[in-house]
């Protein structure tokens, strides 16, 4: 190989390298009194990312479109949000110990993936959508025992949303079910 040739290796690499520029989480606490949680995101997101994208694309089917989203730590309910425009941004809760961060930063992002999906059931809302996908997204980037310990998480949760019943829903259906429906509604977009 000559001074300004590539490996195949090294041209792969510096794909995974441009891609992650296009998908960019920007992370920024409300107050100074997140400093210290918004590290904690900076560097689960830092350390993970690349395996966090990848598990995310692979069980979904779905690419991360080209983003750069500010993620505002702060102390709510996390949540994806979006303007008119298309312009996407995140709020994290800042107090999650650092595992309950590593399922709801998937969680949020699962959001903006799934956001491509245009054409909807009507009897399927977002959640139930997204959780087509989810336990089997957390299950392959971090194992069952982690999965089940968020859906657990995650139906604990009162009031905003009906967690127990969505995730009851998603998961009476097999892994191949959910799968089989989640592929069914990406092929209408």
């Amino acid at each position: 190989m000559g001074p300004n040739s590539m490996s195949i290796e090294d041209k792969k690499e510096s794909t995974n390298e441009k891609k992650e520029e296009l998908f960019h989480l920007e992370f920024i606490p409300e107050s100074g009194q997140f400093l210290t949680a918004t590290e904690e995101y900076k560097t689960l997101w830092e350390s993970e990312s690349k395996k966090i994208m990848s598990g995310m694309e692979e069980v979904s089917g779905l690419k991360f479109p080209n983003s750069k989203i500010q993620a505002v730590v702060y102390e709510g309910i996390s949540s994806l949000n979006w303007d008119d425009e298309g312009n996407y941004s995140l709020k994290l809760r800042g107090s999650y110990p650092v595992e309950v961060k590593k399922g709801t930063l998937i969680h949020e992002l699962g959001h903006r993936l799934i956001a491509q999906i245009t054409e909807r059931p009507a009897d399927m809302d977002e959640h139930r959508i997204l959780f087509l996908i989810l336990y089997d997204i957390w299950s392959k980037i971090y194992g069952q025992e982690f999965a089940d310990e968020m859906v657990k998480i995650e139906k604990a949760r009162k009031g905003v949303y009906d967690y127990v019943s969505a995730w009851n829903w998603a998961l009476a259906f097999s892994w191949q079910e959910r799968k089989k429906k989640f592929q069914d509604l990406i092929t209408n977009f």
